[in-house]
């Protein structure tokens, strides 16, 4: 309850400082509106959008690059927000001890004006802040080695090539996104004999590292971990080969239309890929260039601590 104070002026309960305070969870500097400064307020509304534009510059030009790091960018971010809330929080416990008049930012229909804006503004600013980087779930092992089932990584949404054979690219197909490797160009023959990729009637080079086990569906699976280099490719990468089939190893040539790539799984017995039609065993066909919508940069987060950080963009 509200009391009368020696001077004259109304003091507020603490419950009622309390509920005052609770405005801090619909939006940051709401209660500090209430209380009647609007100039902290606003400084407080517009201070979350801040840290959100430092950390989405932060992952895309300080990338994670190990565990440590990852724990590190995982405790400045919390500490970051934490600040964002309790800011607002320290200065409206300070000033509603005294209730003043309100003024008209203070009333509740201009906080419920503001709060709906700011959670406007708030929806355009993560739709904002996906148009440079935004994070991706890969719920498959069709990328196996390279990308495991549950890693999380970070992609750069701004690319539009040029794009190289071998390049990792995000596209959207039917309203999902994919993640695939660059193996034909636009123009580019490119056929698949004995599970060897030939682009222009040069063969990729591969070298055998061994034998992997890795879960699928349920399952335990045994590959060969194949090192592969596409013709002009500047890198090598690291594939998956579990056994010969006709149908994945084996592809006649054909020609990648303009305006297209072929891309192929690094996971390749487990992968529908270009290898097969869009309306076959849910391929992707030849991927037409503006369905590609960003590049995946690094792996920001995995249950296997060793690939965090594994750079996806060299």
């Amino acid at each position: 309850m509200d009391e009368q104070g020696g001077d004259g002026s109304i003091r507020r309960g603490g419950w009622a400082r309390v509920g005052i305070l609770a405005l801090n969870l619909i939006a940051p500097g709401l209660d500090v509106l209430r209380v009647g400064d609007w100039r902290r307020g606003l400084l407080c509304l517009i201070a979350p959008y801040g840290a959100v534009g430092l950390i989405v510059v932060g992952i895309g030009l300080v990338p994670i690059g190990s565990y440590s790091a990852a724990v590190g960018a995982m405790v400045v971010i919390i500490g970051v927000m934490l600040a964002v809330y309790a800011l607002p929080g320290v200065l409206t416990w300070r000033q509603s001890a005294v209730r003043l008049p309100l003024r008209w930012w203070s009333r509740w229909p201009a906080l419920t004006a503001v709060t709906i804006a700011m959670a406007v503004i708030g929806q355009c600013a993560v739709e904002l802040a996906h148009r440079f980087y935004k994070p991706f779930f890969i719920p498959s092992e069709s990328m196996m080695p390279t990308l495991a089932q549950g890693d999380k990584l970070i992609a750069d949404m701004r690319g539009r090539g040029p794009y190289k054979r071998g390049d990792v690219i995000l596209f959207d197909w039917s309203g999902q996104a994919r993640i695939d490797r660059i193996a034909g160009l636009p123009g580019d023959r490119i056929e698949i004999r004995n599970g060897v990729p030939i682009v222009n009637g040069t063969a990729a080079l591969h070298s055998r590292r061994g034998i992997v086990a890795f879960a699928s569906q349920g399952q335990q699976e045994r590959a060969t971990i194949v090192i592969e280099r596409l013709p002009g490719a500047a890198t090598s990468h690291a594939i998956l080969d579990i056994g010969y089939s006709a149908l994945t190893d084996d592809i006649p040539e054909a020609v990648v239309p303009v305006g297209h790539v072929f891309v192929l799984g690094d996971n390749r017995d487990q992968s529908a890929d270009s290898r097969f039609p869009a309306d076959e065993m849910g391929g992707v066909g030849m991927v037409p260039l503006k369905a590609i919508v960003g590049r995946p940069m690094y792996i920001h987060w995995s249950s296997d601590r060793a690939r965090i950080g594994r750079r996806l963009d060299r």
